[in-house]
C-alpha cells in the first residue's frame, strides 16, 4: 500500500514540475517575417551532442514565411527515434522573436523565445511560461501582453534549451 501511495503521490509531484510553454488558439501573428535560410538544416541538443541518439530537429521551409519543424526524440525501448512534425513561424516584438509553433496533436500554438548565436551556429528556446492565466480575445491582444511582459525572466520556464547546427 505505500509503494502505491509512494508511485501516487511521485506522479502527481512530477506532473505539477513538468511545465510546458504557454500554448493558445491562435498564434501571435500571421507569418509574415521571410524564411531564414541560416536555420534550415539539422539541429541536435547542444547537451546532447555527445551522447548516443541524441534529441534533434529538422527545420526545413513550408512556404516564403513559414518552417517544418520535425522534432527526433529518440525511444530507448522501441530502439528507434519517434518524429512528430510542427508547422512554425516567427513573429518579431521589439527585438525578441517569438516562435509560433503549431502542434499537430491538438492543433493550439505553442510560443518560444529564440535567440540565434552571433555566428549563427546555435539558437536557444526559452518556453513562454504556462503560468499565464490571462484569456485572450485576438491576437492582437494576446501580442499586448506579450509586448508588456517579453523582457521579464518569469515570462519564460527556466528550462531552456539550445541547439548545435549539424
Amino acid at each position: 500500500m505505500k509503494k502505491i501511495l509512494f508511485s501516487i503521490v511521485l506522479l502527481a509531484v512530477s506532473i505539477l514540475f513538468t511545465a510546458c510553454p504557454y500554448s493558445a488558439e491562435f498564434p501571435l501573428d500571421t507569418p509574415k517575417e521571410k524564411v531564414d535560410n541560416i536555420l534550415l538544416g539539422k539541429w541536435i541538443e547542444k547537451n546532447a551532442v555527445n551522447k548516443d541518439n541524441p534529441p534533434f530537429y529538422v527545420i526545413s521551409k513550408v512556404d516564403e514565411n513559414s518552417y517544418k519543424f520535425e522534432k527526433n526524440d529518440y525511444d530507448s525501448n522501441e530502439k528507434k527515434y519517434n518524429q512528430t512534425a510542427y508547422t512554425g513561424h516567427f513573429t518579431k516584438i521589439g527585438n525578441t522573436h517569438f516562435l509560433n509553433l503549431k502542434n499537430p496533436d491538438d492543433g493550439k500554438f505553442y510560443f518560444h523565445k529564440i535567440e540565434l548565436s552571433a555566428d549563427k551556429k546555435e539558437f536557444t528556446l526559452f518556453e513562454v511560461t504556462d503560468n499565464i492565466d490571462e484569456k485572450f480575445a485576438d491576437a492582437a491582444e494576446m501580442r499586448k501582453f506579450f509586448e508588456k511582459y517579453k523582457d521579464l525572466s518569469f515570462f519564460y520556464n527556466r528550462d531552456e534549451k539550445t541547439y548545435a547546427k549539424k
